[in-house]
């Protein structure tokens, strides 16, 4: 791997090594030559990059050196005390009591008093935490775990190979279909302010189906510093929704990376909405690896405050005939930035590919700023693509004929906002997550609807 020497480092990104070295012959795995191999080569490639920076075209928008300024210590469990309740003041009420296979992950380590591993197993679910799993890697871990869809430029990625430690391992067997969904719960924990790299990963073999929604939820630390990373495996004629609520307190740092690859004659369906963190950057890469296969990618971001929320999304059409929708919504308030980066790359070869993409932002205020930088990249003749985005405020004319009809101003600017971001969870096909994600709206608009 060529890669360009880092000459000077920051404080954080000396404390980030620092962190590797003090931690590494305790992380999981340790003792397993496979998984240390996989670890020194991360942090190597972390090394070289260092922490991206607005001088790298794919962060200019997001200077995450900027932000991280000291890395805190990694976050231990402490064996807290968590109630059912707990759940629900942390995610909301509708989210948590979501129909589901429950696995909760608290403090960076599954909850087995809180899950619902029995269930899951008795579905023909091959599930355990990444912690115990690196231990004894099976064979199908072997072969997905940081090979899905590897991005060898990714510093962010590769901080999170190497400090991998909370997370959850599934593999669904050929031809299964779960009758309800597989809810991983990530929750933070109390006390000084820490640092979790939490790794998924879902194989879903041929003909599987199934809905994996990970929720990221907040009991209380402050300060948390999380990377968090998804791999998913999506087989030939297997149908993958994958849908994410990031809920973290305001004063978090959120990095989310999904490494998505697609087999033949296969769905996966992705939707992601954020409303926490100071910071949050959700990257999605998604390569199309069979023919004959859909994608759509979609989601909502509610940001006020100084609040920054860049989702960056690469989807690389590798092979004829396959298609593939994206549609992002955001709503900012106060001082809130909001950013969008989608590429779309047609191989050569790669024909009769259909892509499209859009991002629509609401500006509430005057100090609200959109950057949106959607981008095409086709080397095939025979495709059907296209891409655009908008940024506005609020009609006045129908602001104007809803209070025209008696409905206060303060309602009526929600029911217009509700409208905006519902075009977005209508891409959603499970109802009681469309109502979970409007409640979640509502509550960030601080109003209630019958």
């Amino acid at each position: 791997m060529d890669l360009p020497v880092q000459q000077f480092r920051t404080k954080a990104e000396q404390e980030l090594l620092d962190l590797f070295t003090s931690a590494e012959k305790v992380l999981p795995g340790a003792r397993n030559a496979w998984v240390s191999e996989l670890r020194r080569k991360a942090i190597e490639t972390y090394g070289h990059l260092g922490l991206p920076h607005r001088r790298v075209e794919a962060w200019k928008y997001t200077d995450l050196r900027a932000w991280l300024t000291e890395a805190h210590p990694l976050l231990r469990a402490n064996g807290l005390p968590i109630e059912a309740t707990d759940i629900k003041t942390a995610l909301g009420a509708r989210v948590a009591m979501l129909p589901a296979y429950r696995l909760v992950m608290a403090e960076g380590e599954l909850r087995a008093d809180l899950s619902d591993i029995a269930g899951l197993k008795a579905a023909g679910v091959e599930a355990v935490s990444l912690a115990q799993a690196l231990e004894k890697p099976p064979a199908w871990l072997q072969q997905a775990l940081g090979a899905v869809n590897p991005r060898a430029d990714d510093p962010v990625l590769a901080l999170n190979t190497a400090l991998m430690t909370g997370g959850i391992a599934l593999r669904l067997g050929k031809d299964m279909t779960l009758d309800k969904p597989v809810h991983l719960i990530q929750l933070d924990g109390k006390g000084e302010p820490a640092s979790t790299f939490t790794r998924n990963v879902v194989v879903a073999e041929q003909g599987s189906a199934a809905m994996v929604l990970e929720s990221y939820g907040t009991l209380g630390l402050k300060g948390l510093q999380r990377n968090a990373v998804t791999e998913i495996l999506v087989g030939d004629k297997a149908a993958i929704d994958h849908v994410k609520l990031q809920l973290e307190g305001q004063d978090a740092l959120h990095l989310s990376t999904w490494l998505v690859r697609i087999g033949t004659d296969a769905r996966y369906n992705a939707f992601q909405v954020s409303t926490g963190a100071s910071l949050s950057r959700n990257q999605i890469y998604a390569l199309f690896a069979g023919e004959g296969s859909a994608l759509d990618v979609s989601g909502a971001f509610l940001m006020r405050g100084r609040q920054h929320c860049d989702t960056t999304l690469l989807v690389e059409h590798a092979v004829p005939r396959c298609t593939s929708r994206e549609l992002f919504k955001a709503v900012l308030d106060d001082e809130a930035r909001g950013v969008f980066q989608g590429k779309i790359v047609v191989a050569p070869g790669a024909q009769k590919t259909d892509g499209k993409q859009m991002a629509n932002a609401l500006l509430l205020s005057e100090t609200a700023e959109f950057d949106s930088k959607p981008e095409l990249e086709i080397f095939a003749d025979d495709v059907v693509c296209g891409h655009g985005a908008t940024s506005g405020q609020i009609d006045e004319d129908l602001l104007f004929y809803l209070e025209a009809r008696g409905i206060p101003e303060p309602e009526a600017r929600a029911l217009l906002i509700q409208a905006f971001v519902g075009e977005a969870f209508e891409q959603v096909d499970n109802e009681a997550l469309r109502d979970a994600f409007a409640a979640v709206s509502a509550e960030w608009l601080g109003v209630h609807f019958d």
